[in-house]
């Protein structure tokens, strides 16, 4: 459906997630901005054209806080392992792509195979599908993959943590994959329209977008086609050059801008790599600690010199310890430029109060929760016991924490992720769903300090809107709800929109 520049949603009802209620309103759009907030049977305006929401649930645009859209994009175009059940379906699927020139698999994860281990792969067992060709296999969490003898030929001596041997990658080497077997300018361009396709789809209008200054670029090249709103990151190894060049955060416009630098302190907890305080159960493994407490302290004090946002990976309580020391020592207390921790699954009550204390942000994904929290699932199996006080979203908000909520893009779906909030396996850490759907609305426009254009339906924000079958206030269990429109900037946004309507004039 095609909008006028100016119009009116009518039979609306609008969610405000911050107060808890739902109003029976209509909504004034002039051009990308909701003008005016009428009462529900406010006498139609001549001359400016309505469209009837009938009574459906109107919401603000999702924001998904932690997002690799343009990795998701490229991934779409690669062999998707994500739905195998076994290593044998995983191997027999790169197979059947053998024609490619690089055979590259991404997104499986052995919590769902019902055959086979990881360790039962390596470097020859991929041999065996083409001695010739590199073959890559990724796990879903990007810190560890897999490659054969010959894909491992193009990873050279200056990428480390790399096991020859057995043909495994962890951290930087499997993160980074993409700077080694280099996808075309045309796979960026295709993969961006295709992810924000299915961001848009899942009613996400906005990203906080990861990725590397390749990727970064392209996205400048195609900021006239951007059909969401994304605020970029990139990482740390290029902080100095980001310095050099002048950049501060929040230099860009309403669609696109440059928000900060990513830190690694950590890996993950299906490659066995998050750094802890405790081995993980059954090894002498701690995980890997990849950034040192003076090597933080110094980026600190850069980022503060230079105005510039960092969000911290820092996924274990011993990566977390040390994020923390480093901002003590720092003595950064206000955090005017709204750092963040990223992750932040295994973490302390002591370190909670202290994470309150510094004003950091965290930032979390329930997805990972609803995936891998559950009993029996791959963190009990991974860490034990432990897993019980993983992702404590009720300690983090009660805290006075500003918790936001992000994807990792695994899988991107806000609907999908809510449920491990309101739905977490342990009741003493869920949310209620207006606090759910606020860390996914309002919250992570404060953290990229957006709040008065985004996350509430209110005069001057952004016609940034989502159209939803049920009052998400009072839905049990989120993932059941159905997106039903999407509007950016008070436009069409995704190709799959439900609402037939038609905009008639008043």
């Amino acid at each position: 459906m095609k909008f006028p520049d100016r119009y009116i949603l009518k039979n609306c009802r609008a969610v405000d997630f911050k107060n808890k209620r739902v109003r029976p309103v209509q909504i004034q759009v002039d051009r990308e901005i909701i003008e005016r907030i009428l009462p529900i049977n406010a006498a139609q305006i001549p001359g400016i054209i309505t469209i009837d929401i009938k009574n459906r649930f109107v919401m603000p645009g999702f924001t998904d806080s932690h997002t690799h859209l343009m990795a998701r994009g490229i991934e779409l175009q690669r062999v998707d392992l994500g739905g195998c059940r076994s290593t044998d379906e995983c191997l027999e699927k790169l197979r059947r792509h053998r024609e490619r020139p690089e055979i590259f698999g991404s997104n499986w994860d052995e919590s769902d195979w019902v055959k086979g281990r990881k360790e039962d792969l390596d470097r020859l067992t991929l041999d065996k599908i083409s001695a010739k060709k590199p073959i890559i296999m990724r796990r879903v969490c990007g810190h560890f993959a897999i490659c054969n003898t010959a894909a491992l030929k193009r990873i050279g001596p200056k990428w480390k943590i790399v096991d020859r041997k057995r043909g495994y990658l962890y951290e930087d080497a499997a993160l980074f994959l993409n700077l080694i077997f280099s996808p075309s300018d045309n796979m960026l361009e295709k993969g961006l329209e295709l992810a924000s396709e299915e961001a848009l789809s899942m009613g996400v209008t906005s990203v906080h977008e990861i990725t590397n200054i390749r990727n970064f670029k392209m996205f400048q090249k195609l900021r006239p086609r951007l059909r969401i709103r994304v605020a970029l990151y990139t990482y740390w190894k290029v902080l100095d050059q980001v310095i050099e060049a002048g950049f501060q955060s929040g230099l860009g416009d309403n669609y696109l801008k440059f928000q900060g630098i990513k830190i690694f302190m950590d890996g993950s907890i299906g490659a066995r790599t998050a750094a802890m305080n405790n081995p993980y159960p059954g090894t002498k493994n701690y995980g890997k600690l990849l950034v040192n407490e003076e090597q933080l302290k110094n980026m600190i004090k850069k980022a503060e010199d230079n105005s510039l946002q960092l969000i911290i990976h820092s996924l274990g309580d011993r990566a977390t310890e040390t994020v923390i020391q480093a901002f003590e020592k720092c003595r950064i207390k206000e955090n005017r430029l709204r750092h963040r921790i990223e992750h932040l699954e295994v973490v302390s009550d002591r370190q909670i109060k202290r994470i309150a204390r510094l004003g950091l942000i965290a930032s979390m994904q329930p997805n990972f929760v609803r995936r891998w929290q559950q009993p029996g699932g791959l963190y009990e199996k991974y860490l034990g016991q432990a897993y019980r006080v993983m992702n404590p979203f009720r300690k983090v908000t009660d805290a006075g924490i500003t918790l936001v909520f992000g994807s990792d893009s695994m899988p991107m779906g806000p609907l999908y992720g809510l449920t491990g909030a309101t739905e977490h396996p342990f009741p003493a850490n869920r949310l209620t769903p207006a606090e759910a759907f606020d860390g996914y609305t309002e919250r992570p426009a404060y953290a990229v300090f957006e709040e008065g254009r985004k996350g509430r339906i209110e005069p001057g924000m952004f016609a940034d809107l989502v159209v939803i079958n049920k009052d998400p206030l009072t839905a049990a269990t989120p993932a059941l709800l159905k997106i039903e429109y999407v509007l950016v900037a008070g436009k069409s946004g995704s190709k799959h929109d439900r609402i037939p309507a038609r905009p008639r004039q008043a």
